[in-house]
């Protein structure tokens, strides 16, 4: 019989790390996330810039980083004028700390 803690930590929180750590493990997903750390409040187009890659590629992979909660997105129209809005959630800012300490 297995238990149903892992040093201190539930089967299902374990599951929720490494599915955040998963979503991770893709290089546009971990450097749009430094990208938004990095630079809070961020648009969409700046985003895209800093990559090499077709939009749409670029807005899948923001859109797997905000399924798993990891940043925030607002969308503010103001006339004909739109206004896109990326930032860390506090669970991406945990992430990113357990990231940093674990790599020291």
């Amino acid at each position: 019989m297995q238990s149903s803690k892992l040093q201190g930590i539930s089967r299902k929180e374990a599951q929720r790390k490494l599915m955040l750590y998963g979503a991770l493990q893709n290089r546009i997903r971990l450097d749009a996330l430094l990208v938004i750390a990095e630079n809070p409040g961020i648009a969409f187009n700046d985003i895209a810039k800093t990559f090499k890659e077709d939009k749409a590629l670029v807005a899948y992979h923001l859109g797997v980083l905000k399924a798993v909660r990891l940043v925030s997105f607002t969308y503010d129209r103001k006339g004909k004028a739109s206004y896109s809005s990326y930032n860390l959630t506090d669970l991406g800012k945990k992430i990113l700390d357990e990231l940093a300490a674990v790599t020291k």
